[in-house]
């Protein structure tokens, strides 16, 4: 079991970025990466993000 460490920006009026780190498998793609890292921050902001565009990049990933 790995983890992965995913940059998650929403762009607001101002730029929101967070960075979360999650665990992973080795053969997991990158969009189930990105989803989970989207589920662990909607949990740890209590339910809540700010509305706006979303984008999110994976900085480094370890197997």
């Amino acid at each position: 079991m790995g983890k992965a460490i995913v940059k998650l920006r929403i762009s607001t009026y101002a730029i929101e970025e967070y960075v979360v780190e999650i665990a992973c498998k080795k053969d997991d793609v990158e969009e189930l990466i990105i989803a989970n890292a989207w589920k662990k921050l909607k949990e740890d902001e209590k339910g809540t993000l700010p509305y706006g565009h979303r984008s999110a990049m994976i900085i480094s990933r370890t197997d």
